[in-house]
């Protein structure tokens, strides 16, 4: 493991109140429910979450440009039991702005993280790491590097998968299309699972693994629509989905760089879950979760004809990330007007849940970044501990010019968070 001086620092819990409500920040948890992790004179930030046993939870993101993954105990403070004191730092060809964008464990607790790594010749290829269960670099993977490189020379990687047998899936972009691709449990490509060609600009966004083998994934085009590819175990577009594979459900008229599906998940029996963008006839934008049947069909049972829409009144509101809890309840993430957070509830049917939030929803201002107050708060992916959605995001405080996120230039240092919420 190399060396690496990043000295991200860790902000200590303080006393919880007498009462704490659903979608209030879990104040047993970090500082008033964050954590927040800094990088000695650069940025970090924070795209990837996977809570595991004990309720312990890892992380993933990029610190001063490399990709870093942390081990947090149920309390929030970092796990010295995993690489140097609960944080890795691989040494890899190259760097990285966003680093790690998903996070997954084998059975034997191994770690497996993906991004997008940039190399000297500026070409940029997904990247693909494993770690053994104390953070060390696991050489049973990639030749014995412990990382792959795979992907076109220009794949910037959105979303990955992993099945129970640690097969990888990894989805982003390439020459302004979607690409998915697979690898072996040795980290090898797998040669018999081929890119689908879709006839679609675009990126890959979210990916489910169903234990059948069969693949869903979301298409972001940069119209509010919402595009989601099913394919069969052998890697074919499943003609049973639309009748092509393919189906798009057309939410509204508007476009943006951020707008569209972004998210997918299992929903209940044989249902899919797909969350993102859309706007409204003003052009602001706003939530939207739908509910697609077997055969990707909108079911109607769900919120209004299938459709479940996230607004507020003058506010641009943009989802990220969801994940449905072990109460069928489900949980968007994402982020509201500056400096809000985004953070949303529905029950089962689709209807906002009354007892989280403010009638559903909440708009958090989150951790304590380099300079002061958050002038941003953003939330990058989400997962649930119990009955308790633990998500991981990033906060910039004032300062010198650093990101421009969906379109809009902020100012300051960006710090990685990740809370839990009761």
């Amino acid at each position: 493991m190399p060396r690496f001086l990043l000295a991200l620092a860790l902000l200590l819990a303080l006393p919880a109140p007498a009462f704490a409500a659903a979608g209030d920040p879990d104040t047993d948890f970090g500082r008033r429910g964050t954590v927040t992790l800094k990088a000695t004179d650069a940025d970090a930030v924070g795209f990837a979450v996977k809570v595991i046993s004990g309720n312990r939870v890892l992380a993933g993101g990029s610190a001063a440009g490399q990709l870093v993954v942390l081990k947090l105990r149920a309390s929030g403070s970092l796990d010295s039991t995993f690489g140097t004191r609960g944080q890795v730092v691989p040494a890899l060809p190259g760097t990285s702005l966003d680093g790690v964008k998903g996070i997954e464990t084998v059975r034997d607790g191994r770690v497996v993280a993906s991004g997008t790594l940039r190399l000297a010749d500026g070409s940029t290829r997904f990247v693909t790491l494993r770690l053994l269960p104390s953070g060390e670099i696991d050489p049973s993977y990639g030749a014995g590097q412990g990382y792959v490189l795979s992907g076109p020379n220009d794949a910037v990687l959105h979303a990955m998968t992993m099945n129970r047998d640690g097969v990888v899936y990894l989805g982003g972009e390439s020459n302004g299309a979607p690409f998915i691709m697979r690898l072996l449990g040795d980290g090898t490509v797998d040669p018999a699972f081929a890119n689908p060609a879709l006839g679609l600009t675009g990126r890959v966004t979210g990916l489910l693994i169903r234990p059948d083998g069969t693949l869903t994934y979301t298409v972001a085009t940069g119209a509010a629509a919402f595009t989601v590819v099913r394919l069969n175990a052998a890697g074919t577009l499943d003609p049973a989905w639309g009748g092509t594979g393919v189906v798009t459900h057309v939410l509204s008229s508007g476009t943006g760089p951020d707008v569209g599906a972004m998210a997918v998940r299992q929903g209940s029996a044989t249902t899919t879950l797909v969350a993102g963008t859309d706007t409204t006839a003003a052009g602001t934008a706003r939530g939207a979760v739908v509910r697609l049947n077997a055969d990707g069909s909108l079911d109607t049972a769900f919120g209004s004809d299938g459709i479940t829409r996230i607004s507020r009144s003058g506010r641009d509101l943009h989802v990220t990330s969801m994940v449905r809890d072990r109460s069928g309840r489900i949980l968007v993430a994402g982020t509201g007007r500056t400096p809000d957070s985004l953070l949303v509830r529905l029950r089962a049917n689709g209807a906002r849940d009354a007892r989280f939030g403010n009638g559903g929803l909440t708009f958090p201002v989150l951790g304590a970044p380099p300079g002061g107050t958050p002038v941003f708060t953003r939330l990058d992916a989400i997962d649930v501990a119990g009955s308790k959605a633990v998500v991981v995001g990033s906060a910039a405080g004032p300062g010198r010019l650093v990101r421009s996120i969906n379109g809009t230039t902020y100012t300051g240092r960006f710090a990685l968070t990740v809370t839990r919420f009761d």
